[in-house]
């Protein structure tokens, strides 16, 4: 991309929603892997939901749930994500995912 990334990325923060695209992008690569490690079940019961400054916050559909995510919590840690937090929700909870 070089110069044509460098130009969008420019223009992101011109815009003011450079931090807010970059938090979007990882949000949605976590979901993917969160696919990859849990598959079917866990793309029903967990969701990626926000990123800001370091932390990542996903929501779990119980505490079993949770609990598990939290467990392989070394495989969504990079040099974006520093940390992890968990929160659950009801299944009638769930419409804002």
């Amino acid at each position: 991309m070089g110069n044509i990334g460098g130009e969008l990325e420019k223009r992101l923060a011109k815009l003011g929603i450079k931090n807010h695209v970059e938090a979007s992008m990882i949000v949605q690569e976590t979901q993917r892997k969160i696919e990859e490690v849990f598959g079917d079940r866990g793309k029903e019961n967990l969701m990626a939901i926000s990123f800001k400054k370091g932390t990542l916050k996903i929501a779990a559909s119980n505490n079993l749930w949770a609990a598990e995510c939290q467990g392989r919590v070394s495989d969504f840690l990079n040099k974006d994500v520093k940390k992890c937090i968990f929160t659950t929700c009801f299944e009638e909870e769930r419409t804002d995912f």
